[in-house]
């Protein structure tokens, strides 16, 4: 891939040749683009590090399989893009079902930029790319906004809100007044029961006092079924 003149003065050297040997695979950040750089046959090419057909969940193309028809294929859902120009090449061809609920035209092409290899070293135009120099792919965000016009559905996640609270976080009755028991109470009250349990017995039973025995478990059943209780806040006022 070689440079335009309106973007020979945006070239920037990224690499000696040394640090991108035939076969290995480069990262590369800049303009807060995430690139990624190889060989492929005679040429170095330059391409966003992450499927567009996967979002913010991508595990990227670092070690995505290239084709002979110089593709490269989206790991998770096998689409292939053209390394010269970034256009979906097929989409979902092993998955029909996912093609038809996921139209193409729901992700957007890979950017690829522009590259020089000269005597010393690699150059990298990371501005003008195949997708227009104001465009940044989000990184680690994903969700619609991995298509050019934010309607991507795939990997779209969905907000989680818990109970008691709004979408700022803050509980909407200023604080838990439920008086449920929390994990350290419920661990110190077992560890005391225990104790009491097994003292008890082997006291009761060093004794032969076989009735204080039943009294002691009646009692210790029933402080269970109150913890127990107070634990799922069963016993608080409606």
């Amino acid at each position: 891939v070689s440079a335009s003149a309106d973007g020979a003065e945006s070239m920037t050297r990224v690499c000696a040749l040394e640090e991108l040997p035939r076969g290995d695979r480069k990262l590369v950040r800049a303009l807060g683009k995430s690139i990624l750089m190889f060989w492929y046959r005679d040429t170095v090419f330059a391409i966003e590090s992450r499927s567009p057909a996967e979002g913010a969940y991508s595990e990227g193309f670092e070690k995505a399989r290239l084709t002979q028809d110089a593709c490269i294929e989206c790991p998770t859902t096998k689409s292939k893009f053209d390394l010269k120009t970034g256009e979906i090449k097929e989409w979902y061809p092993e998955n029909p079902v996912l093609k038809a609920l996921t139209p193409q035209d729901t992700c957007r092409p890979m950017e690829v930029f522009p590259v020089e290899v000269r005597d010393d070293g690699i150059y990298l135009d990371a501005k003008n790319g195949s997708l227009g120099p104001g465009f940044v792919a989000p990184i680690g965000l994903g969700g619609s906004n991995t298509s050019l016009e934010n309607n991507n559905v795939f990997a779209v996640e969905t907000p989680m809100y818990v109970e008691g609270e709004g979408i700022g976080g803050s509980m909407a009755s200023g604080g838990d007044s439920s008086g449920k028991m929390d994990a350290s109470q419920l661990g110190g009250a077992i560890a005391v029961a225990g104790v009491v349990a097994v003292a008890g017995t082997g006291a009761c039973l060093y004794f032969e006092n076989f009735y204080a025995l039943a009294a002691l478990w009646i009692a210790g059943f029933a402080a269970a079924a109150g913890v127990a209780l107070k634990t799922t806040g069963a016993l608080d006022e409606e």
